[in-house]
């Protein structure tokens, strides 16, 4: 196992960040696990991939039409379908969203058939090398864009007056409501927010790697198993959680092999589950 093993394997923590990120805002604020956030990874990669065969644009090119394309759509998902499915029962919204994301899986392999697909970026096959440690350029930049995007979201949650309206409603929507914050609008941008996420990290995951219409489902798993570790609706536990699953991920390839590369991420979600199923920052959510 070298150093540069062990360096990529922060760096893909990177990734594993900004596909939790969304997952973890959500649960933090709607109280919802969002079964179809997978699903709004992948159809970022996908339509980036439509944007690069129908217009040209290469991955990072598009990746502004895909985020807004993205925040766009989980805005209205959330008013339009999630608000009332939540409104009957917390269950009814997870079993919603769970048929969201089958039916993705299948408008997917219908669109673009069920073939391995990729980004085309020079940052895919591109890498810096520093002090004898190489690293992929995507990699780089999904770790950067991790820690300043967590850093920037807890900044925000924790010092602004949008941040504060949104823990009261996260807190107590009723309550919320009563002193004037428009809660439906709050959940509805949460949603918009945490799909604008999920495009970045498809659109990066997608560079780094390829995808087919199921990928969505290692993809949530991963992003649920950082959000449980991390701490529920903790963005700094997500940042932690995620570089350190993604360090724990590349130590466990280089003594047992790339087989057991997401049982390693899997054991560790069990042990936190049941040594500390609060998370290693409980009490620090929002």
């Amino acid at each position: 196992m070298s150093a540069t093993d062990l360096v990529n394997g922060v760096l893909i923590g990177g990734l594993y960040v900004l596909v939790a990120l969304g997952l973890s805002l959500v649960f933090g604020v709607l109280r919802l696990i969002n079964l179809a956030h997978g699903a709004l990874v992948v159809g970022a990669a996908y339509l980036a991939l439509w944007l690069s065969n129908e217009a040209g644009l290469q991955a990072f090119a598009a990746l502004p039409l895909v985020v807004v394309a993205a925040a766009v759509f989980g805005y209205a998902l959330q008013r339009v379908l999630l608000t009332d499915l939540l409104l009957k029962a917390p269950e009814v919204g997870i079993v919603g969203t769970f048929g969201l994301a089958v039916i993705a899986e299948a408008a997917f392999a219908a669109g673009f058939t069920s073939n391995a697909q990729g980004l085309s970026s020079s940052l895919g096959s591109s890498g810096v090398t520093i002090a004898g440690v190489t690293m992929r350029s995507s990699l780089l930049l999904a770790f950067a864009l991790a820690v300043v995007l967590s850093l920037g979201l807890h900044l925000v949650i924790r010092r602004t007056r949008p941040g504060t309206a949104l823990r009261a409603a996260a807190a107590n929507p009723a309550t919320a409501a009563l002193m004037g914050i428009n809660v439906n609008q709050i959940f509805a941008l949460t949603l918009a927010l945490a799909a604008a996420l999920a495009a970045v990290a498809g659109v990066l995951d997608g560079v780094s790697a390829s995808f087919v219409p199921t990928s969505d489902q290692a993809l949530l798993l991963t992003g649920i198993a950082v959000v449980v570790v991390g701490g529920v609706g903790n963005v700094l536990g997500t940042l932690v959680a995620g570089l350190g699953l993604g360090l724990v991920q590349a130590i466990g390839v280089g003594l047992f092999g790339g087989g057991y590369s997401n049982l390693v991420i899997y054991v560790v979600f069990f042990v936190t589950l049941a040594v500390r199923p609060s998370g290693l920052l409980a009490g620090r959510s929002l």
